[in-house]
């Protein structure tokens, strides 16, 4: 992890990943990325966006903000 302060403003610091860190991090999300689209590519453009409006509002409901 490298910390730094924004330059532009002070108040802020940015965090950002080692460079050592990042192949393995980019392989596991990439992983990820390759799963959500086998999972969706064989849905309706129809489909795939009722399944993201649940997850959505699922999402909602669990920070409370869907009461």
């Amino acid at each position: 992890m490298d910390l730094r302060e924004d330059d532009a403003d002070r108040r802020r610091a940015i965090v950002s990943m080692a460079e050592l860190n990042r192949k393995a991090v980019d392989a596991w999300l990439a992983r990820g990325a390759r799963a959500w689209r086998g999972a969706l590519e064989p849905l309706t453009s129809e489909q795939r966006r009722v399944f993201v409006e649940t997850l959505r509002s699922y999402e909602w409901a669990l920070a409370g903000d869907g009461e």
